[in-house]
């Protein structure tokens, strides 16, 4: 009785939309997009010198933005959600320097709009068209969002027979997540253990000129990568069992902190904020203030992993070295915005490159993003990776002695919807993923008697936080084989359990 107490307690209530308030909404958002077109095809004729305009650009990226996180708490009333967490991850990387220019607090010269020193600068008709599509491209992806909120159905919660059903889910859940960990415990020391040898002997760039393994080669790589969908559904199926929770929330946080060592911070930020939205969901609403407190820290903490992280030996765990770093760096949070926001960039590159280069794609990389769901059995390298991937096409276009060496200047989801469907597909494009993105989430956050809907959404948003400065092909098979496995993995348990009591 007390355990059903406690679960009805914590479990979160239903969403309740305000469906007169969310059609203005979307009526407005339709608007902005049309009159953002409207101004796109007539500023040329008003304008005599286009670097004035890249300052508005900015400003007009920074206030869609904010109206971007404001209407999705006016809907919702709740901003510590996947969709604008994966919205700020999109806003960082892809205008963290317009944010930086607004304020006049950026520290790069953006007179000259370049990814390194040693590259031409963008043009300034390049840079506004770099803006514009950032800005229209975060438009249509805001749109498919709130267009999905439209189609939401709540199913309010049921009774007693509800909360027998949630007991079975959370153990079964629970028994997913233990075997995961215990499968890809082992793999994930050696992985990391051979990882760190290479970043303690030769700095972390040393990762990107070692082959990569291949085929059955990569298969403790896969398997280690288990660990962390395995504590988000060990943690979404142990709401009533204290010591299960803190093993997986240890298992998370020594994950991060051994990533940070290893100077890997996407990898170390991401699964601890999917770990926070589960816990904050799933055991016990986090404080606002120690989120934003969290937060913070992660700003102080990025700039300092990356100035230390080509550092070999024993000074990257000296406490007086790392204390001479951290004091170099002028403005930590500056320092991390700027280089997020360098993103930015690979989209102009592309606007540069296609189609005077390249022709538009058509969904072709989408296509071949798709095919890295199946396993690399055939050949040394995978038909996707052996096609080539348009980050590093790019860096050799722009850059040939940097990819020689197996450098990568990262990418952009925007730069690739551009890159498939040009000027006019790209919001669409974007405004797909958005839907689509946001009625998963839906799905799992309006079930009152499945957690392991929400350990697989947090499973997904571990990788698809990486999406915005990105490309699909990259994130596919994590999106699929670390969320939507383990989830399947549960209902199989389930029926198989339930097929035996009815004999």
């Amino acid at each position: 009785m007390h355990l059903q107490k406690l679960m009805l307690m914590n479990a979160e209530k239903p969403i309740k939309l305000n469906k007169d308030r969310l059609e203005v909404i979307i009526g407005l958002q339709c608007f902005i997009i049309v009159a953002l077109i409207i101004f796109r095809l007539v500023y040329q004729p008003l304008f005599f010198r286009q670097e004035s305009l890249i300052y508005t650009f900015c400003c007009v990226l920074c206030v869609t933005t904010f109206w971007y996180f404001w209407s999705w708490h006016l809907v919702t009333k709740s901003l510590f959600n996947p969709y604008p967490i994966f919205l700020l991850s999109a806003f960082l990387f892809n205008g963290g320097k317009a944010f930086l220019e607004v304020f006049h607090i950026n520290e790069d010269v953006m007179e000259n709009w370049q990814l390194a020193s040693d590259l031409l600068p963008l043009a300034s008709e390049t840079v506004i068209d770099t803006l514009f599509l950032i800005i229209i491209g975060l438009s249509g992806l805001h749109l498919g969002a709130l267009i999905s909120l439209a189609k939401l159905k709540v199913k309010s919660y049921k009774s007693d027979s509800n909360n027998s059903l949630f007991i079975l889910n959370n153990k079964k859940s629970r028994i997913v997540g233990w075997r995961l960990i215990c499968v890809s415990i082992l793999p994930a020391i050696v992985v990391i253990g051979n990882t760190m040898s290479i970043v303690l002997s030769s700095g972390y760039t040393a990762l990107y000129q070692v082959d990569s393994a291949t085929s059955y080669s990569a298969g403790p790589a896969i398997i280690a990568d288990f660990l962390i969908p395995g504590s988000f559904f060990l943690l979404a199926g142990s709401k009533d069992n204290r010591k299960h929770q803190l093993t997986s929330l240890f298992i998370v946080c020594f994950y991060t902190g051994i990533r940070f060592i290893l100077g890997q911070r996407n990898q170390a930020v991401m699964p601890l904020i999917s770990f926070a939205w589960l816990w904050h969901k799933l055991i016990k609403p986090i404080p606002k203030t120690f989120l934003l407190s969290i937060g913070s820290l992660m700003l102080l903490i990025l700039p300092l992993v990356s100035a230390m992280r080509n550092t070999v030996g024993e000074d990257r765990f000296s406490i007086s070295f790392l204390q001479e770093t951290f004091s170099s760096i002028n403005n930590p949070v500056v320092t991390s915005i700027s280089e997020m926001g360098g993103s930015m960039l690979t989209v102009g590159y592309i606007l540069e490159l296609v189609p005077s280069q390249k022709e538009f794609q058509a969904g072709a990389d989408y296509f071949y993003a798709l095919l890295t769901l199946i396993p690399n059995f055939f050949g040394k390298l995978h038909p996707t990776i052996a096609r080539g991937l348009p980050e590093h096409w790019m860096t050799e276009q722009i850059n040939p002695h940097f990819h020689n060496a197996g450098g990568s200047y990262g990418f952009s989801f925007i730069a690739e919807a551009y890159l498939n469907f040009g000027w006019i597909g790209a919001p669409i494009a974007l405004g797909v993923i958005g839907f689509l993105f946001t009625k998963l989430v839906l799905w799992a956050v309006t079930s009152s008697e499945d957690p392991a809907k929400m350990a697989m959404v947090a499973s997904f948003l571990s990788v698809f936080l990486f999406y915005p400065r990105a490309e699909s092909a990259l994130i596919v098979r994590g999106l699929v084989w670390y969320s939507l496995i383990p989830y399947l993995w549960v209902h199989l348990i389930k029926s198989s359990s339930s097929k035996a009591m009815k004999k």
